[in-house]
């Protein structure tokens, strides 16, 4: 198996612009998991830049600083990607590889999981302007997060 070298191919794809200055995390908060899955509300947010239909499409070159709410009931069938950051072809076929709803669903029908929440986010990667996003688009999306008496979420990077 040969991996992908991520930054080389980065900097091929985007040669006209400056090197990107990749973000280093030395630490990140650790928050101990306090329910049992079982017994816990969760939500899915994606990086994937999947949206429904009938939603504005986010601005798919870069920097889009917005989320979407997607609710578990939207039929797949209805979701559509804006990010041209990455071969979607995959998840154009089966949204599952990058906004696994249909799996979190079958995840709270076995009880695994004590409830899927009724509202998920996805919003689209390749946000260069960190300060805004750890500013206004984070924190907004906590505040929906608290709103909604989240225990847990699954990160899914596209």
């Amino acid at each position: 198996m040969e991996f992908i070298k991520y930054i080389d191919v980065t900097r091929a794809k985007f040669s006209d612009q400056p090197p990107y200055k990749w973000t280093e995390n030395e630490s990140a908060p650790w928050t101990p998991v306090r329910k049992d899955l079982d017994k816990s509300k969760v939500v899915l947010i994606s990086s994937s830049g999947a949206y429904r239909k009938d939603q504005t499409p986010f601005n798919p070159v870069k920097n889009d600083l917005t989320f979407r709410e997607i609710p578990k009931d939207t039929d797949v069938k209805d979701l559509r990607i804006s990010h041209d950051n990455y071969d979607h072809m995959d998840a154009d076929k089966d949204i599952n590889c990058v906004f696994p709803v249909e799996w979190m669903k079958e995840l709270e029908e076995e009880g695994f999981i004590g409830e899927f929440s009724e509202i998920n986010f996805t919003f689209m990667g390749r946000i260069f302007r960190k300060t805004e996003l750890l500013n206004a688009m984070i924190p907004a999306l906590l505040i929906r997060l608290k709103q909604m008496s989240i225990d847990l979420a699954f990160l899914v990077p596209a």
